[in-house]
């Protein structure tokens, strides 16, 4: 936990420098959700940090939620790799590999 303080708050950061510039290049000054992708995600607390310190609600991404998953699928795995898998996800909803 005192190893992964440090980079919660570098993610925090990074995420208020990011909101920051898309408010300063756009006619949006506010969000109305956060959410968290790629592995960092799944470190726990990380969500219920950006949400508390933005004010926002936050959920860690899951393109797989409300789809029929096949009886191969292990459906363990499929869930703690949901969050990486976003970039794969929309390239197979456009038919591209």
């Amino acid at each position: 936990m005192e190893i992964l303080a440090p980079f919660k708050e570098t993610v925090v950061q990074q995420e208020s420098q990011t909101l920051e510039f898309f408010f300063s290049s756009s006619h949006y000054n506010e969000v109305d959700h956060i959410m968290l992708a790629g592995d960092f995600a799944a470190i726990k607390g990380l969500a219920g940090l950006v949400q508390e310190s933005f004010s926002t609600p936050v959920t860690v991404a899951n393109p797989f939620v409300g789809l029929q998953v096949g009886s191969k699928v292990n459906e363990t795995i499929l869930k703690n790799d949901a969050r990486s898998l976003l970039i794969a996800c929309g390239l197979a909803m456009r038919g591209e590999y």
